[in-house]
């Protein structure tokens, strides 16, 4: 149980109790109804399991955010590199100085609204504040600060980027004048737009997980570009490996296999690099071929891939498993429209076998 006294003191009435961490906590209020609702309030907080040692969120927020970072060990590199630069960035420069329990959510609101201001993007807007959000969530996990302050934080929205999807003629025609750009160009356009890889898995494929006869590619590395530290090599992805099958006419454009080796390179021999292949041959390939949507980005080719499958009747399921998502709902979720337009076709092929 509390107390309340009085005390010779320019605020004289003492509020008292014992906190679950076994220590006096105490303060002072001008008025004793003020000290009885404090007094009530951090019982309460007891009684929840919710109380927080008001002096345990004291450390400076750039302490927490390094800490934070290095105690993420699930994450992708390139995941963290783009943490470090959002924190860099965007969180430190504001927050650096400010001692946890001093985050308020009016201060948040203010950020946000500098950020809008200086005309940054609503998706980097959003991931800094997701930053800030997560490293705060495990400050409230470890019991620094009672509650996120950023939790209800919200942020323009984010204008998503309308998906552009090539025929079976535009994504030959692509390949052929990429393959004219640069030989074994062609090969890898197919790949990309038949089987649904990621570029960072087609980078990393080897001539060994490539079975020729079969037509099946097994996909169990990737390559990803992470600013300061060139390629780093993993898992894919959702970190499972799986298996596509592909047409035998994106089999035979390969080229010709090797025992083992990178089936994709540069020049020089070395895994190619997203940003000179999409200076020397991406880009160069899009202008010169006639009737390329404007815009187009190599991860169009994935949602081609998908588009191409499913106008074949490929089921959510196949799509999923092609492109390596997590779950069937990812899948739905992200071509859920395709398959809607599909529909039609479906209900016209069932009024023809069973319409009267």
């Amino acid at each position: 149980m509390g107390s309340i006294n009085r005390v010779d003191r320019p605020k004289p009435w003492l509020a008292r109790h014992r906190a679950p961490d076994g220590k006096q906590h105490s303060r002072s209020f001008t008025r004793k109804a003020d000290a009885e609702k404090w007094l009530r309030q951090e019982e309460s907080k007891a009684d929840r399991g919710e109380w927080v040692d008001p002096t345990a969120g004291a450390i400076p927020y750039a302490e927490w955010g390094e800490k934070w970072l290095a105690g993420l060990h699930s994450i992708e590199p390139k995941t963290r590199a783009n943490y470090e630069s959002l924190l860099r960035s965007r969180v430190l420069p504001t927050f650096a100085d400010t001692e946890l329990r001093r985050i308020s959510t009016a201060r948040l609101r203010e950020w946000v609204t500098e950020m809008v201001s200086e005309k940054l993007s609503g998706a980097r807007i959003k991931a800094a504040l997701q930053v800030l959000r997560a490293s705060l969530d495990v400050a409230v996990d470890e019991r620094l600060i009672a509650r996120n302050p950023a939790s209800r934080i919200r942020t323009p929205p984010v204008r998503k980027r309308r998906q552009l999807f090539l025929t079976a003629d535009q994504l030959e025609a692509l390949a052929h004048t990429a393959e004219d750009t640069r030989a074994g160009s062609g090969g890898l356009v197919r790949l990309l737009g038949y089987g649904g890889l990621r570029w960072s898995e087609a980078v990393a494929l080897d001539w060994k997980r490539v079975n020729l006869l079969k037509r099946r590619i097994r996909v169990e590395e990737k390559a990803t570009e992470v600013g300061g530290q060139g390629l780093v090599w993993g898992a894919p992805k959702t970190h499972e490996t799986r298996t596509i099958i592909v047409p035998a006419f994106v089999i035979h454009h390969l080229g010709r296999a090797k025992p083992e080796g990178l089936v994709f390179t540069g020049p020089r021999g070395g895994p190619l690099r997203h940003s000179n292949w999409t200076r020397k041959v991406w880009a160069p390939a899009v202008a010169a071929t006639e009737e390329t949507p404007e815009g187009l980005l190599i991860h169009d080719l994935r949602d081609t891939a998908a588009s191409l499958a499913i106008s074949a009747g490929a089921s959510i399921k196949a799509v999923q498993r092609m492109l390596g998502h997590a779950s069937a709902a990812m899948t739905l979720d992200t071509y859920g429209s395709l398959f809607e337009e599909d529909l039609e076709t479906l209900a016209d092929r069932m009024e023809e076998a069973y319409g009267s």
